[in-house]
């Protein structure tokens, strides 16, 4: 279910971008392009259209963003555990670790002693 909401979400973004790209700031844009007044979808309707895809899409943006979150999937109570928290339950016990015999007669094993 995540999944095709973030398909969704693409698309979405995609056709927003679109749209937002084919509006003109100054007024003129798509509309421009239809300049006979005879034309079944004018300028005016051109710009009204282009104005509530806009604000469709913003709202399936939002609206898809917000179900995607509640479709997320959920990690169960013991994949949540932290890895520090997994790592200290599976030290061994510090009594248990093996010691390394030290030899006396040897002192510092950085020096030379053999003269």
């Amino acid at each position: 279910m995540y999944t095709l909401f973030s398909v969704l979400i693409i698309i979405v973004s995609i056709l927003l971008i679109l749209i937002v790209l084919i509006q003109n700031p100054k007024g003129g844009g798509l509309a421009s392009n239809f300049s006979g007044s005879n034309q079944v979808m004018g300028v005016r309707k051109t710009a009204d259209f282009l104005e509530k895809s806009t604000w469709t899409l913003a709202v399936a943006l939002i609206l898809f963003t917000l179900f995607a979150t509640l479709a997320m999937p959920k990690k169960s109570a013991e994949e949540q555990k932290s890895v520090i928290e997994s790592k200290v339950k599976n030290t061994a016990e510090p009594n248990a670790l093996p010691t390394f015999p030290v030899n006396p007669t040897e002192g510092n094993m950085g020096s030379d002693t053999t003269k």
